[in-house]
C-alpha cells in the first residue's frame, strides 16, 4: 500500500527529539515550519521508505522543512528532470535545504558547473546561495581545471563576493576554499585571489578573502590525499616542515 505525505509527516511528528524554538534558530526559519526531527532520524525514514517523485513533490509542497529534506532524499535519480531542478530552486528557503537540494539532486550532473554559474547570477537568496554551494561541490569532484574553468570560477566568486548576506558571502568563502583545495595550482591561484580580495577596499569582498585565505594558508599537498590538506591535521602533520 502506498504512503502518503500526510502519513510520511505524522511518522515525522513521532521522532520529534528537538527542540523547534533551537532548530529554527539555527535554520532561520520560522518555527511553525519545524517538527524538531534530527538529520540521522530523517535520512533512516527516507531509507524505510521507497522512492517515488509523487511522493517527493508531496512532501515538498509541505510548510514543514523535515518534510522538505525528506522530499529531496526521496526523489528517484532517473525521474529528476530540468524542470524539476529550475522549479525547486526557486523554492529553497533555507541555507540547510538549499545545501542538501545542492549535494543530493545537481552536484553530480554533468551540467553542475554552468547551473552553479547561473545560479550564482539570480539576486535570489538562496538561488544564489545554491550556485555557490553547486560550485563549491564541483570543486570537491573536480580534480584539475583548464584555464577557462578556472577563470569562471573565480569570476564567478568575485561577483558574489560583494554580497553582504550571510549566507552568501559564507558560501563565497566555501566555493573559492574547495577550489583551493583541488591541487597546488588551483591552491596558488586561490590564495592570489583570496589575498586580492583582501586589499580590494571592500568589507564584504575582504571578509570573503580573510575567511577562505585562514584556511588556504595552511594547506598542503601529501601522497595519500588526493586533495590539499591541513599541515595541522594528523596526516598533515606527517609532512608539514
Amino acid at each position: 500500500m502506498e504512503t502518503s505525505a500526510a502519513e510520511i509527516i505524522e511518522q515525522l511528528r513521532a521522532q520529534s527529539s528537538k527542540n523547534p524554538l533551537d532548530v529554527a534558530e539555527k535554520r532561520m526559519v520560522p518555527v511553525e515550519t519545524v517538527i524538531g526531527v534530527s538529520t540521522s532520524d530523517i535520512r533512516a525514514l527516507a531509507k524505510k521508505t521507497a522512492k517515488d517523485r509523487s511522493l517527493a513533490e508531496e512532501l515538498w509542497s509541505s510548510q514543514f522543512v523535515e518534510a522538505k529534506a525528506l522530499a529531496i532524499l526521496l526523489l528517484p535519480p532517473k525521474l529528476i528532470d530540468k524542470a524539476l531542478i529550475e522549479t525547486w530552486v526557486t523554492e529553497l528557503n533555507d541555507w540547510s535545504t538549499c545545501d542538501l537540494f545542492v549535494k543530493a539532486i545537481v552536484a553530480r550532473r554533468a551540467d553542475a558547473l554552468d547551473w552553479g554559474v547561473k545560479w550564482a547570477s539570480n539576486p535570489r537568496l538562496y538561488t544564489k546561495r545554491a550556485g555557490l554551494a553547486l560550485i563549491a561541490n564541483y570543486c570537491m569532484r573536480a580534480e584539475t581545471f583548464a584555464d577557462d574553468v578556472s577563470t569562471l570560477i573565480l569570476d564567478t566568486i568575485r561577483q558574489s563576493a560583494p554580497d553582504d548576506r550571510d549566507h552568501v558571502r559564507q558560501a563565497s568563502c566555501w566555493a573559492l576554499r574547495e577550489f583551493g583545495k583541488s591541487n597546488t595550482d588551483s591552491h596558488e591561484k586561490a590564495c592570489i585571489f583570496a589575498l586580492e580580495l583582501i586589499d580590494s577596499g571592500h568589507a564584504e569582498m575582504a571578509w570573503v578573502g580573510r575567511c577562505a585565505y585562514r584556511e588556504l594558508e595552511d594547506l598542503i599537498k601529501v601522497p595519500e590525499r588526493r586533495r590539499l590538506i591541513s599541515r595541522k591535521s594528523k596526516t598533515g602533520m606527517k609532512y608539514a616542515d
